[in-house]
Parts: structure tokens; C-alpha cells; sequence
């Protein structure tokens, strides 16, 4: 039978402990709920052993505390929300398709805002004040990505989490507290039950405004395109347009004989630094399914929808190529300067750079006819769009 080790503070306690941290003397309702889902689903589904409990229990302070920075700062500075976020560019695609190599060869090219791990883990300023140094947060980044590394090496061969490198905001979005990556790291069924009664746009809302927030800060370019990437996008493409009107979208695909099992493999590597708790791989399996349904229906029914399609062995061979059909499909100017950033972005970082990320359909009970079977509507797209 699987344990379950609870978080030993209770929500309540870990709010308390947020203000008396911070000093701020906010009352965060609206973290209450979600948190008290989140923290029982964890403590009581999620096969936490104890040092994962503490893990678990740190995280929640660190988001707890970020909220209260944040909520101080847009009270004393309502002029944070009249910065400006011209059309951002989302990457989106199943986990394992090239959304991570997409982003970061865009990333070096210098022209996009994007987020390296430490702003995403630590958004808010400590003191309020924007001349202070950033020296903190960019610590306590390194510290985590330290120890996860240690609890959990050959992560690294599918997704390293590196203080400066560009990270896909799932670990920006988690401080809103309704965000579907919290099962990444614990099982949380329950809490992904009430997640799924909660409007979509909470999460896209909270991004635009934090990424306004990091622009106030100085740490971020006003009027330059965001570079935004989540494998958890796909399907919300209605409630990014609600709060982002003029996105544009970039859509990665690969075999789902090839990401479905190396996706499970990569949440048995995010798990392990905090529990044992296993995959559901059916639960899985069902949630790509059903969200990449609702993508192919709003290509269909959203009319300001813009998607660039890109196979995945485009992104893998012929970067620089891909990159210019970019550049045009989100009105960016595709120069020689953006190419050689790329160039040298691909020589330094060669693929399995880390090692071999492996991983079988036989690992997870999965057949090679399930899957097509599963996933025929997605296919039929995938060779119509894609190759």
C-alpha cells in the first residue's frame, strides 16, 4: 500500500507563517481555497514521504510569500497594470515534442522577453523597493535546482532546471494556485477534480499580470514580444486569447508513440525528489486526450486562432529554418545577427547533451495499436499540418 506523509503545517498555519515571514500583513483570500485542496490532496494522495512532505511544505511558504510581495506591490503601484504586453507567442504541444528546444534557441536570439528559472520561481521583489539586488531569489533558485538535481539526476537527460536558462512559466504559474502542473511533482487527484470546475482564465490572467509586474521591475522589456511556452496550453487556446487577444501560437508535434511514454517517464523523475506515488498513466492518457480534442475543435471554431505548425524533427535538424518561419508568422524581422545566435545556441548545446533520456511504451503498460487508437483524431492532424 502506498504511504502518504501530510505536509505537517496545515494552510492556515503556512498563511500565518507567510506574513509573519514577509512582513506583510495582507489577508490572501483568495489563496484559501486552492490551498487547502491542493495541501489535503497532496498530504492525502500523493505518496509523500517525509522529506517530500518538507519539500512540499517549503514550496507552498515560497509561493504563499511571492503572492503577498505581489499583492503589496500592485497596491502601492497601480501603474504596474498599464504596462503593456504586445502580442506574445505561446509554444505549445504535447510534452516531448521540441516545445523546450523551440523555446530556448528563440531565447538566445535576444530578441524576446522570456523567463529564466530564477524569475519564475521568485517573481516578487522582497523589500518592494526596485533598486534592491535580485541576489536572493537568484540564490534560492540555485539552491533548489541544486537539490532537485541531487534527488534526481537523470531528470536532467529530459529537462534540466537551471537558474539562468529560460523555463516555461508552469513554475511562474503555480503561485496562483489553480495550475495544473502541481500533479507534476504529487498526485493530486482531488485537487485536479476542483481544478477542472474553475474558469481557465484565473491562470492567464495571473501570467499577464505577472509578467507586467517583472516588466515594472526592470527585468523585462517594455514593448518587446514575450516568449511564453507550457505543454499544458494546448486546449486553453480560448482563455489565452480571453486575456491575450493578439497571441500568436506555435504548435510542436511528434508521435504520441514517442511523447506518451517519455512524458510519463519525465513525471516519475519530477516525483521522485518528493514521493513515490506512481503515474496513472490511464488518468494521463485521458487528460492529453481530451484537451488535444478541444484544441482540434477550437481550430475549427476560433477565428483570431494563429498557429504555426512544426514537426518535431524540423526543430531537431533544421532550427535555424524553422526559426525564420517564425520570425514571419508573429511579424518579427528574421536578420543574420538572430541565425548566428541560434548557430552557436545549437553547438553548445548539443542534443542528449545531458545523456540518453530512455524510456519504453512497455514501462507503462501502453501498446503501440492503444495509442493510435487513443490518439487517431491527433494523428490525422498531426500528418495533415505536420508530416
Amino acid at each position: 500500500m502506498l504511504r502518504h506523509c501530510p505536509i505537517p503545517l496545515g494552510p492556515d498555519a503556512l498563511m500565518a507563517l507567510a506574513r509573519a515571514q514577509t512582513g506583510i500583513a495582507i489577508d490572501d483570500e483568495a489563496a484559501r481555497e486552492p490551498l487547502t485542496v491542493l495541501h489535503r490532496s497532496i498530504s492525502e494522495q500523493g505518496g509523500l514521504h517525509e522529506a517530500g512532505a518538507l519539500a512540499q511544505q517549503a514550496k507552498l511558504l515560497r509561493l504563499l510569500k511571492n503572492r503577498l510581495r505581489m499583492q503589496r506591490d500592485f497596491t502601492a503601484h497601480p501603474e504596474i497594470a498599464e504596462q503593456d504586453i504586445p502580442r506574445p507567442l505561446f509554444v505549445v504541444g504535447f510534452a516531448r515534442t521540441g516545445t523546450t528546444k523551440t523555446q530556448k534557441t528563440l531565447a538566445a536570439t535576444g530578441d524576446f522577453n522570456f523567463l529564466p528559472f530564477w524569475k519564475a520561481f521568485n517573481p516578487a521583489l522582497h523589500s518592494g523597493n526596485r533598486s534592491e539586488s535580485p541576489q536572493a531569489r537568484i540564490d534560492e533558485a540555485e539552491a533548489y535546482c541544486t537539490w532537485f538535481d541531487a534527488q534526481s539526476p537523470l531528470t536532467r537527460t529530459g529537462h534540466a532546471f537551471e537558474t539562468h536558462e529560460p523555463e516555461e512559466e508552469t513554475t511562474l504559474t503555480e503561485h496562483c494556485l489553480v495550475a495544473p502542473s502541481f500533479i507534476g511533482f504529487s498526485d493530486a487527484p482531488e485537487y485536479l477534480g476542483w481544478m477542472a470546475t474553475q474558469p481557465p482564465t484565473i491562470l492567464f490572467e495571473f501570467l499577464r499580470d505577472t509578467l507586467k509586474y517583472l516588466q515594472w521591475q526592470g527585468l523585462a522589456v517594455p514593448g518587446r514580444k514575450w516568449l511564453l511556452k507550457a505543454p499544458t496550453y494546448y486546449g486553453l487556446e480560448e482563455a489565452i486569447l480571453g486575456v491575450f487577444p493578439d497571441a500568436d501560437f506555435v504548435m510542436t508535434h511528434r508521435s504520441p508513440l514517442q511523447t506518451v511514454p517519455s512524458s510519463c517517464r519525465l513525471i516519475d523523475l519530477f516525483r521522485m525528489p518528493f514521493g513515490t506515488a506512481p503515474v496513472d498513466v490511464g488518468a494521463l492518457v485521458g487528460g492529453f486526450t481530451m484537451m488535444m480534442d478541444l484544441h482540434i475543435a477550437n481550430r475549427e471554431r476560433l477565428a483570431g486562432l494563429r498557429v504555426l505548425d512544426l514537426a518535431f524533427t524540423d526543430v531537431t535538424r533544421n532550427m535555424a529554418s524553422v526559426a525564420e518561419r517564425i520570425y514571419a508568422h508573429c511579424g518579427l524581422e528574421w536578420n543574420a545577427r538572430s541565425r548566428a545566435a541560434i548557430a552557436a545556441w545549437e553547438a553548445n548545446h548539443p542534443q542528449h547533451g545531458h545523456g540518453t533520456f530512455t524510456y519504453a511504451l512497455e514501462d507503462y503498460g501502453l501498446t503501440e495499436s492503444g495509442i493510435l487508437r487513443d490518439f487517431a483524431a491527433y494523428e490525422a492532424m498531426r500528418r495533415r499540418v505536420a508530416g
